[in-house]
């Protein structure tokens, strides 16, 4: 046991205390923080995209124009709310010392209308100063994206849409540059709206045209869309003799539905966020023990590669026999497999504390993750896992003495490893059926399967008896596994591989 405990802890420091993982330790959460950055300065600098309306029928550009400006400040207003719960006092969110329309669970279009009568951003600040953190940073609303310029002088003069097309067409394909008001170098066209005189609602009405060079951004198009369908929608309820402000205020209406679970007691079944975030947990812990099988079963095999090619095996194997070798570099990187998730787990909770508990999702996370069994449940089945890859890499670097060698190998094995993500997305969506069932019952897919299905109560026997299955495998795989790199790990010449398996069924001495 003496010599296990020694080999583990020289694989367990081999790998920890090397340069390259207190590098990688550093440098992550450090790459998370400059992407996180990033991606809110690549928001922030996103290019305002300029577009044209030639409307022959003068009916629709105001109502582009109002939907685009809707648009903006409901995503303005979600951004308000995001920033309220990172830089509000927790104490203040729960009691609801911000009063509506300032802060509200529902961000509803009555709340965007009232909202803007309130006064805005500018009311919004000063409603919410007395209740925001020492040190909160000041809101700062988003740029608006999406800018109508004023058409160009000939496309102006021009008596017809074919006329207009021709006119647009060089600005379109960026041969010209628009002219903007303020901007004496002019602006990139991104897009021309063309509404014929014969636009409407019928079978027969001509088609509204939309013209842009970008294929993938289509928000501007949505949107354009979207203020076309409530335009016609309006003029229909004229015609149906009612007053023009009833289509405003049947849009206004909001469904309220709350979400519930049969399973809770009485009274308490209402779904919040922290069930949405216990739902969708399991999934994010699946991928990452994913990920940390497949890193740790890579420093495995690599590390017993290089000790094989070196000769370092056999000056282990003269003090320690070919099992205590094996469970001790098991138990070692499985510790190193451990000491990666535990490490970020910390940081993600002082960082949690650190934002205010409750009142933020991280702090709503890690309150699932430790009030649930997910924890515990997590290490069962990433030791499981472990166990079952990490010995198949092991017998093959046992054989392999370069990782050219072990390619021939890896490849089935990586198939194996990853076959079941195309199933995950439908075991999430339906946990208790068919295909979650199927994977469940496959030992090595065992530990996805269930972790994926942790949150939906599933058939106790149905997991118990899976995970029987699984143990059972576990051992049969350990002990095949351990002849061929007991048998294997001091041949000079790798074995081929039709004679890999004669070493799986010779027992040892």
């Amino acid at each position: 046991m003496n010599a296990i405990r020694l080999i583990a802890w020289r694989e367990y420091k081999q790998y920890v205390f090397s340069r390259g993982f207190l590098l990688f330790l550093v440098l992550f959460p450090m790459g998370m923080v400059l992407i996180g950055g990033a991606m809110g300065l690549l928001e922030r600098s996103k290019p305002t995209r300029h577009f044209v309306v030639y409307d022959e029928t003068g009916l629709y550009t105001d109502d582009i124009d109002r939907e685009i400006a809707r648009r903006h400040l409901r995503a303005s207003i979600n951004l308000w709310d995001m920033y309220l719960s990172v830089n509000a006092e927790a104490e203040a969110l729960e009691a609801g010392s911000i009063p509506e329309p300032f802060s509200a669970p529902d961000l509803t279009d009555r709340r965007v209308s009232a909202f803007e009568e309130a006064g805005g951003f500018d009311a919004a600040a000063t409603v919410a100063a007395p209740f925001l953190k020492p040190g909160a940073p000041a809101f700062t609303q988003p740029k608006q994206v999406f800018r109508r310029i004023a058409l160009p002088a000939e496309a102006a003069r021009a008596t017809s849409l074919a006329g207009v097309e021709e006119a647009l067409r060089p600005y379109l394909l960026e041969q010209r540059r628009a002219p903007v008001s303020g901007d004496d170098d002019g602006a990139k066209l991104f897009a021309a709206i063309l509404i014929p005189k014969g636009f409407g609602a019928g079978e027969d009405a001509a088609p509204a045209q939309y013209w842009s060079r970008n294929l993938t951004d289509q928000a501007l198009e949505a949107i354009v869309t979207s203020a076309l369908n409530s335009a016609l929608q309006r003029q229909a309820i004229i015609d149906f003799g009612l007053p023009q402000a009833a289509l405003d205020e049947v849009a206004e209406i909001d469904a309220p539905v709350s979400a519930f679970r049969p399973d809770r007691a009485p009274g308490k079944g209402e779904l919040g966020m922290k069930d949405r975030i216990e739902t969708a947990l399991p999934a994010v812990l699946t991928y990452m023990l994913l990920i940390i099988i497949f890193g740790v079963g890579n420093l495995l095999l690599t590390n017993t590669i290089e000790e094989r090619s070196n000769k370092i095996v056999e000056i282990l194997l003269s003090s320690v026999t070919a099992n205590q070798l094996m469970m001790g570099k098991l138990i070692g990187i499985a510790a190193v497999g451990l000491t990666m998730p535990t490490i970020f787990l910390l940081g993600g909770l002082g960082t949690a504390v650190a934002a205010g508990g409750d009142s933020n999702i991280m702090g709503m996370a890690f309150e699932t993750l430790f009030s649930t069994n997910l924890l515990l449940v997590y290490v069962f089945y990433f030791l499981c896992a472990y166990l079952i890859f990490s010995t198949i890499f092991l017998a093959i670097g046992a054989v392999s003495n370069s990782l050219q060698d072990a390619q021939s190998y890896m490849g089935p094995v990586m198939l194996l490893v990853f076959a079941p993500l195309p199933f995950m997305i439908l075991v999430f969506e339906n946990p208790n059926g068919l295909v979650a069932s199927i994977l469940t019952w496959i030992p090595i897919y065992t530990p996805y399967a269930v972790m994926m299905r942790a949150a939906a109560s599933p058939p106790m026997w149905e997991i118990l008896g899976a995970t029987a299955l699984m143990l059972a495998f576990t051992t049969f795989l350990i002990r095949i596994m351990g002849r061929i790199f007991r048998q294997a790990i001091l041949q000079a010449a790798p074995p081929k591989i039709r004679e890999v398996w004669k070493l799986a069924r010779k027992e040892t001495a």
